[in-house]
């Protein structure tokens, strides 16, 4: 009984320090990703002004609200020109971002890239520290130069709510990175004692603004020290006399074990399965929030009427979102989540104009789907496949009757992929919906794709899921 035990407490606590590392990651992003993104403003400012860095202060001032934010700047050809506040940062104007100095690396596979980069935590040029992202900004394909925004460190990760009571719950927690600048670890947050059980350590890799951090989780005490296999130690010497008093008992004790040990995995097996899902649902839909609240502070800006149009579309996503979480067995009516795509479509369509475009060959149709499956597929086939391509493309939404199912094919003219070689967060989507799918019977995912020639994704949903308000 104390192995029985002892397997159902390693398997709670496995599962346990992944929520953790996936909690710890998503909210790091979040709080990094509120900020950095105001970087996209900055190089909407620079090709609005076709160059120009006029009126740069007045764009900067509702950019540094929060205190985090040590300043924003600008960089033609990599040189910076113009920094907010100034005060205080006097010593970076005229710094060479292709240089040498610490955080100038990631500046330059930034250039190399054409995306945003984050660099970080390193010792800043006017003293202290911070992280920072460094965006090229492009002007009819010529490379501009470099905007950046950069945050106070450690004061901008202070707050994260998912570390702060990992003590009490026995686990220690570590994120790192492997800096760019010296090539070793360098550890950027930790809580616990550091001295953990690290054979038992649970190690969680993720992609942040194009650098990658790892998150690391541990248990504080050995397994000898859980109050769990004391009291399963001391069931068992319990259970040991009982069986020494009477060869009568045995088959009694035998089947209390059995109905126990049972009891035990179908009560771990119920809340490992309510953890999975929450932690799937907060990976595919957190990172679209803060990129498109920060699509929309840049529109605010720039264009108040597609920003208006943007919110709208927003609230419409918003609210499917937050009836998604309380929806029934997990399961939502397709119109419903076709109405979100179309709203996340048309979110999309405002930030790329006439590089996307929309097809949907869709009939009127009442079946039930699981939650969050269609819109993540539509947002991998706009995000990996059309945002990459040159010129734009199209994603196209088909609905088709199976036997016996329901199917929704998504297909994209756009880059396409080789499948098993897909970018850490395009996999984690895909592998995401993918386990959604297999909790239900009869639903499942095919995937046809090859580079240049776009992708297709075929789901499948049962006719035993069954229609709404049944």
């Amino acid at each position: 009984m104390t192995v029985y035990i002892e397997l159902g407490r390693e398997s709670r606590e496995d599962e346990q320090m992944k929520y953790i590392a996936s909690t710890v990651s998503a909210q790091t992003y979040e709080v990094l990703s509120a900020q950095m993104s105001k970087a996209k403003t900055l190089e909407a400012f620079i090709v609005q002004n076709n160059g120009g860095t006029d009126g740069f202060e007045k764009v900067a001032k509702l950019l540094v609200t929060d205190e985090s934010v040590r300043n924003v700047l600008l960089a033609p050809d990599g040189i910076v020109t113009d920094v907010y506040p100034l005060s205080g940062n006097e010593s970076v104007i005229g710094h060479d971002l292709t240089g040498d100095q610490a955080g100038d690396k990631e500046a330059q596979e930034a250039i190399e890239r054409g995306e945003m980069i984050m660099a970080g935590p390193f010792t800043l040029v006017q003293g202290g520290m911070g992280i920072a992202g460094r965006l090229p900004v492009y002007l009819d394909g010529e490379f501009w130069g470099l905007v950046s925004v950069t945050l106070d460190y450690p004061a901008v990760l202070g707050d994260l709510s998912s570390l702060s009571n990992l003590d009490a719950q026995g686990f220690g927690c570590r994120v790192w990175r492997i800096s760019a600048d010296t090539g070793e670890e360098q550890t950027i947050l930790e809580t616990g004692t550091g001295t953990g059980v690290m054979n038992r350590a649970y190690d969680y890799e993720f992609p942040i603004f194009n650098s990658t951090w790892n998150v690391t989780v541990y248990p504080e005490q050995p397994w000898y020290a859980q109050s769990t296999v004391l009291l399963g130690a001391a069931l068992s010497i319990v259970l040991s006399f009982a069986v020494a008093a009477g060869v009568s008992a045995i088959q009694t004790i035998r089947r209390m074990e059995k109905e126990a040990a049972e009891s035990r995995i179908r009560e771990l097996q119920n809340q490992l399965e309510y953890d999975r899902t929450n932690v799937l649902l907060s990976q595919i839909s957190s990172h679209f929030f803060y990129h498109t609240l920060n699509a929309i502070q840049a529109l605010i800006i720039l264009a108040p009427e597609s920003a208006y149009k943007m919110t709208e579309d927003f609230s419409r996503f918003l609210r499917f979102k937050v009836d998604s979480v309380s929806a029934e067995d997990g399961l939502v009516p397709f119109r419903e989540e076709l109405r979100t795509i179309k709203a996340y479509a048309e979110i999309n369509r405002i930030q790329l104009g006439e590089r996307l475009n929309m097809e949907y060959d869709v009939f009127d149709a009442d079946f039930l789907i699981p939650v969050l499956t269609v819109q993540p597929v539509v947002e991998n086939a706009i995000i990996h496949g059309i945002k990459p391509k040159v010129g734009g493309g199209t994603v196209r939404i088909e609905l088709r009757k199976g036997e016996g199912c329901y199917e929704v094919c998504v297909t994209d003219d756009g880059v396409g992929y080789t499948p098993g070689d897909e970018k850490p967060g395009h996999s984690v989507g895909i592998s995401n919906i993918r386990a959604r799918l297999n909790q239900f019977p009869g639903c499942g995912m095919d995937i046809t794709s090859a580079p240049g020639r776009g992708t297709t994704v075929v789901l499948r949903y049962g006719d035993a899921l069954g229609k709404e308000g049944t």
